[in-house]
């Protein structure tokens, strides 16, 4: 029987860094530890109108860390929480700009479906 070898690796995206309070970050993958963390934030439409609304933000910030974390260690929530809130806004965007894109093109595929 002849062996099959998929290399996932070659799957990876292209780096992305991102620096924050002196500390660098590669955020090129979301991980599926921070994935599931945030599937937890908003799975029901209540809590994405809470997190919407500002409530939630620090369990979002905890997510945000958790992604940066398998890169940088130094780089907690307390970390975050300590810099400053429109730097620390924008960091999270550029973080989760991966998981944001590819839910909005499963969102646009489902549209196109109907």
């Amino acid at each position: 029987m002849s062996e099959i070898t998929r290399d996932f690796d070659e799957l990876a995206p292209p780096q992305r860094i991102a620096k924050i309070g002196g500390e660098e970050v590669d955020v090129s993958v979301f991980p599926a530890r921070a994935s599931l963390k945030l599937m937890k934030l908003v799975d029901t439409p209540e809590k994405q109108a809470a997190l919407e609304s500002g409530q939630g933000v620090e369990d979002l910030i905890d997510v945000v860390a958790t992604a940066c974390q398998k890169s940088n260690p130094n780089v907690t929530k307390d970390f975050l929480l300590d810099q400053d809130i429109t730097v620390l806004v924008d960091f999270a965007q550029y973080v989760m700009e991966p998981v944001v894109q590819k839910l909005a093109s499963q969102k646009g595929e489902k549209s196109e479906k109907n």
